[in-house]
């Protein structure tokens, strides 16, 4: 969720790092719901190394406990996290502890019921759970944890709560999203609802919280869908229609058709595309550019990159032996950049190259991104049991 002039490269830094019924959601239990890369290679091609060692489990486990103690000790008095883009950080820290399965159902110390509480509280009935700073991206984040959280409490006030909120936070959703058709720049959601330009980032978020709230059983609209997720796909590059693409960017997304692709709207459109269950051949396409740029210490969108390509390499590993090897790769190399950032206390560091507003959130920001980083596999999020 950072702002950052652009730099020349395959990976420049981003310019921003970026009715529910309650009934049904108790009808739906959350069980329910419940690397390096590798060298270059067709996506549906054969592995050609040996099979790589998986991250250990059992430090993984640690390193998480770890920054969940230190999240705990972070947590406001009134329930909230960090002092800056607050909004932000509660939701990012109430999924962390629902992707580690510490729900106020199994965890009495849980902090879940003052961070829900204090979000339900600090954001408006008119459905909108953002901050003033990137606020259609944060109230992605947060319409996510009220939706994800649906059930999860032993109070039954707080759950009725978390799903009128929810409800209203789809319909801001649904109504915020840009009506105009055409996928190059049209389509999805802007960052802020006073800019003109959409967003494929914030627009992934954005499905995320779509995809959420179906599985709660709310009704999303087909064609709201379809469009956001055209608008998705309208900045890969791909050989088509006599357009020459250079072989460094084929299969890449960039923020807009013409630019160079990044790492964080690539893993966001694999996501997004693996998630919704597109077109086989362009995800091949954004596996083998991801295959070619591996994870890196750097920049502002570290975390939100990783945030989706772990998820999309999770889902997309279950395909065949080969994007099983690259996801494997992936994240053991993902885990031992955490590992070598993870402090005495718990917290995970902002990488350098960020803007001002991401090193000022800081580790309240960053740990919780790491924790559901980590946690992909789990699957203990009900959008995360999807497979």
């Amino acid at each position: 969720m950072s702002r950052k002039t652009p730099t020349l490269g395959r990976n420049p830094a981003r310019p921003v790092a970026r009715s529910v019924v309650y009934c049904v959601a108790l009808m739906l239990p959350l069980a329910c719901f419940a690397a390096a890369f590798v060298p270059p290679v067709s996506a549906s091609g054969p592995a050609a190394d040996p099979v790589s060692a998986a991250p250990p489990r059992a430090a993984v486990e640690r390193s998480v406990d770890a920054a969940l103690a230190f999240l705990r000790a972070a947590q406001n008095p009134d329930g909230s996290f960090g002092d800056r883009q607050q909004r932000l950080q509660t939701g990012l820290a109430i999924l962390a502890f629902l992707s580690s399965g510490a729900t106020p159902q199994v965890d009495a110390a849980s902090p879940l019921p003052k961070a829900c509480a204090w979000l339900i509280a600090n954001t408006g009935e008119d459905g909108f759970m953002g901050d003033t700073e990137y606020p259609l991206e944060s109230h992605a984040v947060c319409g996510l944890a009220v939706f994800e959280s649906i059930g999860t409490h032993s109070d039954d006030a707080i759950n009725r709560a978390l799903a009128a909120r929810a409800s209203a936070a789809l319909q801001y959703t649904l109504t915020a999203q840009d009506k105009a058709v055409g996928a190059e720049f049209y389509g999805g959601w802007k960052i802020d609802p006073k800019s003109k330009v959409n967003d494929r980032v914030v627009t992934a978020w954005s499905l995320l919280l779509l995809r959420s709230a179906e599985l709660r059983g709310a009704e999303v609209p087909r064609g709201g869908l379809t469009r956001a997720l055209e608008f998705v796909e309208g900045a890969q590059h791909l050989p088509a229609d006599g357009r020459n693409v250079d072989k460094l960017d084929r299969g890449g997304f960039s923020h807009d058709s013409a630019g160079l692709p990044v790492i964080v709207v690539t893993a966001a459109g694999l996501s997004t595309m693996s998630l919704f269950g597109r077109d086989a051949g362009r995800r091949d396409q954004a596996l083998a550019w991801m295959s070619e740029n591996p994870p890196v210490w750097f920049g502002p969108n570290f975390y939100t990159a990783h945030f989706f390509a772990a998820r999309g390499l999770l889902r997309e590993g279950r395909r065949t032996p080969a994007l099983r090897e690259q996801a494997r790769r992936y994240d053991l190399r993902v885990w031992e950049l955490l590992r070598d950032h993870q402090g005495p206390d718990g917290s995970y560091a902002v990488p350098p190259g960020n803007a001002e507003n991401t090193k000022q959130m800081g580790a309240t920001y960053a740990t919780p991104m790491a924790v559901l980083i980590l946690n992909a596999a789990r699957g203990l999020l009900p959008v995360d049991a999807i497979r």
